[in-house]
């Protein structure tokens, strides 16, 4: 056992994988397996700690100056980032040193790295997606619309009408990729928003054909405006989608949220989890990117979105947790 901290200590301190020393009046007291194998010192205890840092200048002028934060160095497996954290080493109530630890965040950087570009190839990506799908597919639309007014063989024209709607289904497929990609569970600048307003505006965006909405919710949240309405948009569009075309769409209040629910055949028990996994429809109209879309609005703003029955036996989707 070496001098220093003894027994048991000394064990959790060999345990911890960050380089741990103790230092008083520059000198060495103690130092865990972790700095004995970084530094390449078998037995630093005693030693200078200049002296056993070496080479790395940048490191120890860190220390000696009583600063925390993070320091690039140099070892024979290659660079590191390491995190200096100082801490006083009391024993009875008397100060006996300095605890240096040295917190290697190598790893997150890179982590960090990683991620930044991931984000950059999910925006060329996503800006792929945006021109060069989009131009080409509001072409194929427009030339089958102009078909369609061309042709008088009903046969023809019914073909043609799927292939329009195969489009429209491709071309929000597009939107919601989009949404996923590059708004995912952020949300921008909130404000004061009326319930009632914006939905009854973003009921309007959405080819609702014979269905009714009835807005009962009439107070104000604190929200992005335009995430929540395009949680809205995607609630009412499912429900259009999979309650038939003259559904009744509601959107009433909770003590501490809203609720949008419609009058259509509902949710199965079993199934109300998996309506808002990715890609989960239960026709075979929709993208099954909408209701997550619409989770990832709610969690964005740190609310809570539950699945469940409405009085009339349809589908029901509850935002809590909204507050003023």
């Amino acid at each position: 056992m070496r001098d220093g901290l003894p027994g048991v200590r000394g064990a959790i301190a060999d345990a911890v994988e960050d380089p741990l020393v103790v230092v008083d009046d520059g000198r060495i007291l103690d130092a865990n397996r972790a700095f004995r194998e970084w530094f390449d010192a078998d037995e630093p205890t005693g030693e200078e700690l200049a002296a056993v840092l070496g080479d790395h200048r940048q490191l120890y002028e860190r220390i000696e100056s009583g600063e925390e934060g993070v320091v690039q160095a140099e070892f024979p497996a290659g660079a590191r980032t390491l995190e200096v954290q100082l801490s006083p080493v009391d024993d009875g109530g008397s100060r006996v040193g300095q605890l240096i630890h040295l917190h290697d965040e190598t790893d997150r950087e890179q982590r960090y790295g990683r991620l930044e570009r991931q984000n950059e190839q999910l925006d060329r990506f996503a800006s792929v997606i945006s021109h060069d799908l989009r131009n080409p597919l509001d072409v194929a639309l427009g030339r089958t619309n102009v078909l369609k007014e061309r042709v008088d063989d009903t046969d023809v024209v019914e073909q043609l009408e799927q292939i329009s709607d195969a489009h429209d289904r491709m071309r929000r497929i597009i939107t919601d990729v989009l949404s996923l990609a590059r708004d995912g569970k952020e949300v921008g600048a909130r404000e004061p928003v009326r319930v009632a307003a914006l939905a009854a505006d973003a009921w309007a965006t959405v080819a609702t054909g014979d269905a009714s909405l009835t807005v009962e919710a009439d107070h104000t949240v604190s929200a992005d405006r335009d995430r929540l309405a395009q949680a809205f948009e995607n609630l009412f569009r499912n429900a259009v989608q999979h309650a038939g075309p003259g559904v009744t769409v509601t959107v009433g209040p909770l003590e501490n949220g809203f609720y949008v629910a419609d009058d259509g055949v509902g949710i199965p028990p079993e199934d109300r989890e998996r309506v808002l996994e990715p890609g989960y429809t239960g026709s075979g109209s929709g993208t099954g990117l909408g209701l997550v879309i619409v989770e990832n609005v709610v969690e964005a703003h740190g609310w809570e979105l539950a699945v469940t029955a409405a009085d009339t036996g349809g589908a029901r989707f509850e935002v809590t947790g909204v507050g003023a």
